[in-house]
C-alpha cells in the first residue's frame, strides 16, 4: 500500500484472548501476525486482560495495547493462588463471561470509548464485538470443553451432561452474536474452516495463524540416552503417551497448560517430565529427540509439529485436524489414525528407525513454508477488500437436536434448505503449504 508524504496511516484495531504471558500461545501468535502489518496500519490490540510483561514487549515492538489496569479474571487469580491458574483456564473464564452475559463486549466497549478505527479484527471466540474480520482460532467453546472432560479426572461438573447441554446451548447463541457481527471470517487452519462450514457457518477462507519460527533450528548435540519428546498440555491425549513408558521407551515430556485435575504426579512417575521450559532448552529438547510424540483429542492448527520439524525432528501424530495440514506423512513425519495404531508405530520406529537424515531435510524445508508474513498480507488484502456491511442476519437460525450447535441459512433459503457444500467456498490461500510437498500415498 503505497503512502504520499504526511498521508495518514490507516488505523486498525485488533482484539485478543486474554494474554497471560510474553510466553503464551496467544502473545506469540499475535505478536508474529500482527508484527508484518505495522508496515500497513498503526494497530491497536485490545484484550480483557494483559500481563505487565506481554503488554511492556508489545509496545516495545510498537502496538498500542489497551488492557484493564488490573486483572478482572476472579476464578483464575483464585486458581493462580492454588497453583493452576494457566492460559486455558482463562480462556473458560473467558468464555464464560461473554456467553452467560456479553461482559467481555461491554468491557471492550469502555475500555475503546471515543476511539475510532479504519478496520477491526475479531480474533477471539470470547467477545461478540463489530469487526470486519472475524478471524476464527478454533471450534466452539463446547469442544474445549470436551478435550477437557477427556483428561481432568479431577472436574465432575465438567463430565456431567446436564453441564454440557447448558454449555452447548450458550455456545450456539455466542457463535451466532459473533457471526452476526463480522462483515467476514476466516478460519486459522482447514479444519476449523471445514468445522464451521459443515455446520452452515460461511468463513470463506483460510488464513493460517502461525507464529515466529526463526529460534526454532537444528541444535544437535551429544546425548547421554535416546528419547522421544512429547508435549503436555490440555490437547494432549494422555494415555498413548503412558503406553510408550510401559513400553520401555523413554520419554521427555514438556508443558505447563495443564488443566486442574490433571494427575501431575503419574505423568511424572511414567516420564522425565520438565514442565515449563526455556526456548533455549526447548530448540535443544527438539533437535535431539528420536521424534516428537504428539497424541491429541482436539488441535485446531498445533504449533509443536511446526517447531519440531523446524529444528529437523520428525512429528508422529494424528491423520486429522490441523496437524494433518502441516505434517506430511512419510515425509516430516507419520499420520495414524487411532490410539492404538500411534503406539504400534511409535514402538516400530523406536526399535527400527528411520533415514533421519531425510526426514530431518523435508522436515525443516516443510516447516519454512509456514511463515507469518505471507498470512499477514492475506489478511491485510482481506481488510481492505472486506464487503460492505450486510443486511442483516442470517434469516433462519436453528440448533440441531441436542448438539447445541449451529447452522445459519443463507437470507433467502427455507428452514429446510440444506447448508452450504464445503466445496462451495475458496479452500483456503492460493499457496497452501500442503500442495508444495506432495502427500505420500
Amino acid at each position: 500500500m503505497s503512502e504520499s508524504p504526511g498521508a495518514r496511516r490507516p488505523t486498525l484495531l485488533i482484539l485478543c484472548e486474554p494474554l497471560v504471558s510474553d510466553h503464551s500461545v496467544q502473545f506469540r501468535f499475535i505478536s508474529s501476525v500482527a508484527t508484518p502489518l505495522l508496515e500497513q496500519f498503526d494497530i491497536t490490540l485490545a484484550t480483557t486482560y494483559s500481563s505487565p510483561d506481554a503488554k511492556a514487549r508489545l509496545e516495545k515492538i510498537g502496538f498500542a495495547v489497551v488492557a484493564p489496569p488490573r486483572d478482572r479474571y476472579l476464578f483464575n487469580r483464585a486458581l493462580r493462588h492454588l497453583g493452576y491458574g494457566s492460559e486455558a483456564t482463562y480462556w473458560a473464564e473467558a468464555w464464560a463471561r461473554e456467553a452467560i452475559v456479553p461482559f467481555n463486549r461491554r468491557l471492550f466497549d469502555r475500555m475503546l470509548r471515543g476511539k475510532a478505527f479504519d478496520f477491526s479484527v475479531n480474533t477471539t471466540n470470547t467477545a461478540a464485538r463489530p469487526s470486519d474480520v472475524w478471524w476464527i482460532q478454533g471450534p466452539p467453546g463446547h469442544e474445549a470443553l470436551r478435550t477437557m472432560r477427556a483428561e481432568s479426572g479431577g472436574l465432575p461438573l465438567v463430565n456431567r451432561e446436564p453441564f454440557l447441554s447448558l454449555v452447548r446451548l450458550l455456545d450456539g447463541n455466542l457463535t451466532r452474536r459473533l457471526y452476526e457481527r463480522s462483515r467476514s471470517r476466516a478460519a486459522a487452519s482447514n479444519y476449523i474452516r471445514e468445522f464451521y462450514e459443515q455446520r452452515g457457518i460461511a468463513v470463506g477462507r483460510t488464513i493460517y495463524n502461525v507464529a515466529d519460527l526463526s529460534a526454532f533450528v537444528p541444535r544437535p548435540t551429544p546425548r547421554k540416552a535416546r528419547y522421544v519428546l512429547a508435549y503436555i498440555g490440555k490437547e494432549t491425549e494422555i494415555a498413548p503417551l503412558l503406553e510408550l513408558a510401559r513400553n520401555h521407551i523413554r520419554v521427555v515430556a514438556f508443558g505447563s497448560k495443564l488443566i486442574p485435575g490433571m494427575d501431575v504426579a503419574r505423568l511424572r512417575e511414567a516420564f522425565d517430565f520438565r514442565g515449563r521450559v526455556s526456548e533455549d532448552e526447548l530448540v535443544a529438547l527438539y533437535s535431539n529427540a528420536e521424534f516428537t510424540a504428539f497424541p491429541f483429542s482436539n488441535e485446531p492448527f498445533g504449533y509443536v509439529p511446526l517447531e519440531s520439524m523446524a529444528c529437523g525432528t520428525p512429528v508422529l501424530t494424528y491423520s486429522r485436524e490441523g496437524p494433518a495440514e502441516t505434517v506430511v506423512h512419510g515425509q516430516t513425519g507419520w499420520l495414524v489414525a487411532t490410539a492404538q495404531e500411534f503406539v504400534q508405530v511409535a514402538s516400530q520406529l523406536w526399535r527400527e528407525g528411520f533415514d533421519r537424515e531425510r526426514f530431518s531435510r523435508d522436515s525443516i524445508r516443510q516447516s519454512s513454508r509456514f511463515r507469518p508474513e505471507p498470512q499477514s498480507r492475506l489478511l491485510a488484502d482481506l481488510l481492505l477488500h472486506a464487503p460492505p456491511p450486510f443486511a442483516g442476519p442470517p434469516s433462519v437460525w436453528r440448533r440441531l437436536g441436542r448438539s447445541g450447535e449451529i447452522s445459519a441459512a443463507r437470507s433467502g433459503a427455507s428452514a429446510g434448505s440444506p447448508a452450504r457444500p464445503i466445496g462451495a467456498v475458496a479452500q483456503g490461500p492460493p499457496d497452501d503449504p500442503r500442495t508444495l510437498i506432495p502427500r505420500g500415498r
